[in-house]
């Protein structure tokens, strides 16, 4: 199995797959028989595997060596806070059919496992910036404008779930760094969330322990059941082996906000 394709250190970070990024990620579509498999194949060691594949927006800059991680955040001038990035997959996904009376009738489960990393940019004191987020969104999606900061890169300030745009919908697992000046201590921890249309209002948070951060080498699983709909987050700590956080399980219905 080659190497990921990891998303490499970062303040804010926004990684966008419009479906899946990783060696071993499938899209199974929900139907009873012979569900038709695909999958992606991305090695940072060869560009030739992503280069025609993959949409570098914002800050996101390519590897710059073999098997360096991409760079979702650049680090000009030694500043990560406040910036953004995003690494999109180039190509429409299918998430659902449509039956003849048009009505759903077939959805896709889907799989995801990527590698990142947050660390504090030398010379930018403790700044970790504001997070990242794996999200799902409609084809092809852009950066909202002044979305940057806690908002990672998802939403605007203005922007609420009952204004938002069809085309502005989403689905996403933020990886969250706490706000250290905000009043509500929940907001001062290090958490992981899933967000509905909106990055205020998450769906389901888990806080980490105070003794655990984001900080370090970490590996995010991320699992929707078509069967089931719920959408299930994991995250591990490499640099921390016996540390662990998860997301507590969401039932998400995907073709409803999508």
């Amino acid at each position: 199995m080659s190497q990921l394709l990891r998303p490499g250190y970062l303040g804010l970070l926004l990684f966008l797959l419009s479906m899946l990024l990783d060696a071993s990620d499938h899209l199974i579509a929900g139907a009873a028989a012979a569900p038709p498999v695909f999958s992606f194949n991305f090695s940072a060691d060869h560009p030739s595997t992503y280069r025609q594949d993959l949409v570098f927006q914002d800050d996101a800059i390519e590897p710059q060596k073999a098997g360096a991680p991409v760079e979702l955040t650049c680090t000009w001038n030694d500043q990560v806070c406040r910036r953004g990035g995003r690494l999109s997959y180039a190509h429409p996904v299918q998430l659902y059919q449509l039956a003849a009376n048009g009505r759903i009738s077939k959805v896709a489960s889907f799989s995801t496992s990527f590698t990142f990393a947050i660390r504090p940019i030398e010379g930018s004191g403790k700044c970790r910036g504001d997070g990242m987020a794996f999200f799902l969104a409609s084809f092809p999606s852009k950066v909202p404008y002044r979305s940057a900061g806690g908002n990672l890169g998802l939403i605007t300030d203005k922007t609420t779930t009952s204004n938002i745009a069809p085309d502005d919908r989403f689905i996403a697992v933020e990886f969250d760094i706490g706000i250290e000046f905000d009043n509500d201590p929940k907001e001062k921890t290090d958490h992981i969330a899933i967000d509905i249309n909106s990055v205020k209002d998450s769906a389901i948070t888990t806080y980490l322990p105070k003794n655990v951060t984001l900080n370090g080498t970490m590996i995010a699983d991320i699992v929707f059941n078509s069967s089931t709909g719920m959408l299930v987050a994991y995250l591990r700590f490499l640099d921390h082996p016996s540390s662990a956080a998860h997301a507590q399980v969401v039932s998400a219905n995907l073709t409803e906000h999508l």
